[in-house]
């Protein structure tokens, strides 16, 4: 029997519900105790890994984060629309956030948000991003775009100041093993398998 049907639950109940809404589920577990387990819920996320044309640079939104109390440079990312597929949204807030756009998107999945979380978070490789509008901010978003050069991007990626590290490593993991379908994408998927073996 599986480990997850030995957990029964028995209720789930709103603890909290402000800009994150935060639920509390009741479960029986295997031993017939009764626990309450605080479970994060909302809309699933999205982010963009942006490579700039010839994959020299990347992407990044630099903008104030009140969780550390600073400023952190982030994938360009936010939630989904209802009834928005990862890969639009993706580049939704690529634009949204940034002003950059790309045609090529490679598509590298999605991960739990957290252990205590039914949140997803998608990831999306694109190439050739290039500068094509203005940034259009949430009322409370604002920031600035930075260029990171592509020899900088390990280093930044295991220096922990990035808040969705991991889900970029398996993105460019998960690149680094596909087959796209288009030059552009075989070309970026190229320049990542040689990133990845110099590092």
């Amino acid at each position: 029997m599986s480990v997850a049907n030995t957990w029964k639950k028995v209720r789930t109940t709103t603890a909290y519900n402000g800009f994150v809404t935060v639920n509390r589920a009741t479960y029986e577990e295997p031993s017939g105790a009764m626990t309450d387990w605080d479970v994060i819920a909302g809309r699933d996320s999205a982010a963009t890994l942006a490579f700039t044309p010839a994959a020299s640079h990347v992407v990044l939104f630099e903008q104030f984060r009140v969780g550390p109390g600073k400023a952190l440079l982030e994938l360009p990312g936010g939630y989904l629309n209802s009834d928005e597929q990862p890969v639009d949204a993706a580049l939704r807030e690529l634009r949204e956030e940034t002003g950059y756009h790309s045609e090529s998107a490679f598509y590298a999945g999605s991960e739990w948000w957290a252990a205590n979380s039914s949140r997803r978070k998608h990831l999306v490789l694109a190439a050739n991003a290039s500068e094509r509008f203005e940034a259009t901010w949430d009322e409370s978003e604002s920031g600035q775009v930075r260029l990171l050069p592509i020899s900088e991007l390990m280093d930044f990626l295991i220096s922990g100041e990035l808040t969705d590290a991991g889900l970029a490593c398996r993105g460019l993991a998960a690149l680094a093993r596909s087959n796209p379908e288009t030059e552009v994408l075989e070309d970026l998927r190229d320049c990542v398998r040689k990133l990845l073996m110099t590092h």
